[in-house]
């Protein structure tokens, strides 16, 4: 008896922890997430199979009361992913218990579940102003272990026995929760570790801009994008930097490029299209304007440049200037041609004397 009870607990933590891994991988990869309809239904899917299973490798007892750590899969749904999907998934949990046979026990322990799946919610918010991941978690088994308690009582009429059945229960579904939650928190940690190491090989570490890498990956979805009907490039570059970086010296040249960066994604429509592309050659990408809205922003950008007072690292100031080359395309999206456009317009404004602006059409090239 006890070697069977033994081998259905490590069943339930052997269940609870393989499912956990999927449910990790079902999340977004990404920063901040929400999830999509599908996403909703493949979790709750998920978990109603998973407490079936559960229930499999359960612990009968008198009264045809089975007891396992069904329990547990709520607690996770309520503190990760919200009432969206933990309730929708009690009402499935009271309806497979049913399944399982309707008779006073699992009618009982159906209206258990869905009450669960109503407070648990209600319970987590207000705990988790309060407390740390951990504690919330625990709290939220007692809640639900202390109803279990109730719910024994009513069907065994002995408070003792409902209770020790009960605290047996809570110490090894704790200890479950704990255990799931460590290796859930692990899971989670690693896949932010692998996003951050992803977001830096995107970045330019010194600008905080994009890097040349996204931005060829950037313009392909572009033309590849029949949404997007129009798109510019603003190349630029900082005039005489060669001479800033001998006078002043490399590590100035390196703030004022920071600096630079502040601006470029202060006056651009949308600041995640702004990347260095070079030294201190910069483009921002203007999707959807028209060539006169595309025009003032990088005339807004070049007269923001020169009238900003950039400081050095000693706290002096420096007036510096930029010049800018667009290139628009007005019918067509040919990417590789449109920035060798804007390249072009680039060189015309540094030999037409700097701190200038010339644009172009694609078509009227």
């Amino acid at each position: 008896m006890l070697s069977s009870i033994l081998l259905n607990i490590i069943a339930n933590i052997s269940i609870l922890t393989t499912v956990s891994y999927v449910f990790v991988k079902l999340i977004p990869k990404e920063k901040t997430y929400t999830l999509n309809i599908k996403q909703k239904l493949l979790m709750i899917g998920l978990s109603s199979i998973t407490s079936f299973i559960l229930m499999l490798f359960s612990v009968d007892l008198p009264e045809e009361v089975i007891m396992d750590f069904r329990h547990v899969i709520l607690i996770f749904l309520v503190y990760y992913f919200g009432p969206s999907v933990s309730v929708p998934t009690a009402f499935l949990m009271a309806a497979l218990r049913l399944f399982w046979g309707i008779n006073t026990t699992s009618i009982r322990t159906a209206i258990m579940y869905v009450v669960l799946g109503l407070v648990l919610p209600i319970v987590c918010k207000r705990l988790t102003k309060q407390l740390n991941k951990y504690a919330v978690l625990l709290l939220l088994n007692a809640v639900c272990v202390s109803t279990i308690t109730i719910n024994l009582f009513f069907l065994y009429d002995d408070f003792l026995l409902s209770a020790l059945i009960c605290l047996g229960l809570l110490i090894l579904s704790s200890i479950v929760t704990i255990t799931v939650t460590a290796f859930i928190e692990d899971l989670i940690k690693n896949l932010h570790l692998y996003l951050k190491e992803q977001e830096y090989a995107k970045m330019d570490y010194l600008t905080g801009l994009y890097n040349m890498r996204e931005f060829n990956k950037k313009w392909k979805m572009i033309q590849a994008d029949h949404s997007i009907a129009t798109t510019a490039f603003a190349m630029l570059d900082i005039d005489h930097f060669k001479w800033i970086n001998d006078t002043y010296g490399h590590a100035n040249g390196n703030f004022i490029l920071r600096q630079l960066a502040t601006i470029l994604k202060i006056g651009a429509p949308d600041n995640e299209l702004v990347y260095r592309v070079g030294g201190e050659e910069f483009c921002l990408i203007l999707n959807d304007l028209p060539y006169t809205e595309q025009e003032a922003i990088a005339e807004n950008i070049r007269a923001s440049v020169a009238d900003t007072e950039f400081l050095l690292e000693n706290g002096a100031g420096i007036h510096i200037t930029i010049s800018i080359g667009l290139a628009a395309s007005a019918q067509q999206k040919d990417m590789k041609k449109l920035f060798r456009l804007a390249d072009r317009c680039l060189y015309m404004a540094k030999d037409q004397g700097r701190n200038k602006v010339i644009g172009a059409t694609m078509e009227s090239e």
